[in-house]
């Protein structure tokens, strides 16, 4: 069923082409892939004041309605491309000639999605608490189902486009609370199927002092440590990659003179 709502969206993209073709400044984000899939993140204080707990546990609420998919900017925003000194056109960017991409706004056709995202909630008449004061949240990548999948820290006044977990498996973040929606990115031709990442929550004994957004990632964060008074969480993701629109196009063109033979062999029966 999922295969087939993406078959027909892609017939919809090429209709709407005309009207949505040319140079765009952003990146197609989860309201153009679907909406936004959030864990939401929590702390419950076991000791010290909401406001500032000793100690507790981490709890995150977490049930997608939905797997996302990642795909093209095609696929997203058919016949667009983006400006030739934008930070993310080389790993988003569609080939030269795809959806009428000039040469100099190509990039290598990567696959992406950003309807995940870590969002944190805090409310101390609830039994949610704050951050600790000079403390933060930490994220770490624990699994992943390819190293291909990557992750990257987006700004777009910036032109900011960081590769994040880049070092792999313990890979660490620090994040500040605030909603982050990063992107995760596969090589153009990744074959279809299911990949999944998973994440360790937890507090960190360094405060937060990024000055990339809303997560910190340099050595300060590589070196962060767990603060055992505080119980950490886990987050799975999961995405599907399902065939590219031109193999979709092979597919529905290659149907046509099968039903076509299927026709005048009934017509000839009858």
């Amino acid at each position: 069923m999922k295969k087939n709502l993406f078959y027909l969206s892609v017939l919809f993209s090429a209709i709407s082409l005309s009207a949505r073709a040319g140079l765009i400044t952003a990146v197609p984000g989860p309201d153009d892939q679907g909406g936004m899939l959030m864990p939401m993140v929590r702390i419950q204080a076991t000791s010290g004041m909401a406001s500032n707990p000793t100690a507790g546990v981490i709890n995150v609420s977490f049930s997608p309605a939905s797997t996302p998919i990642l795909s093209t900017l095609e696929q997203w925003s058919p016949g667009s491309w983006f400006a030739d000194t934008a930070a993310w056109k080389t790993s988003l960017g569609s080939p030269e000639g795809v959806g009428g991409t000039p040469a100099a706004n190509a990039g290598s056709g990567g696959l992406f999605n950003n309807q995940y995202g870590f969002t944190f909630m805090t409310e101390g008449t609830m039994m949610m608490a704050n951050i600790p004061t000079g403390k933060s949240l930490a994220i770490k990548l624990t699994s992943i189902s390819s190293l291909n999948l990557e992750s990257y820290n987006y700004g777009n006044a910036s032109n900011r486009w960081d590769e994040v977990w880049a070092a792999g498996i313990n890979a660490q973040v620090l994040w500040n609370g605030s909603m982050w929606h990063n992107y995760y990115v596969l090589p153009a031709g990744s074959a279809p199927g299911t990949y999944s990442a998973s994440y360790e929550v937890f507090i960190a004994n360094t405060p937060f002092t990024g000055t990339t957004g809303f997560a910190q990632y340099d050595t300060a964060a590589d070196a962060a440590v767990k603060d055992t008074n505080f119980t950490s969480a886990t987050v799975n993701y999961t995405w599907t990659v399902v065939p590219e629109p031109a193999t979709v196009g092979l597919i529905l063109l290659g149907a046509l003179p099968l039903a076509g033979a299927v026709r005048r062999r009934f017509f000839q029966r009858a």
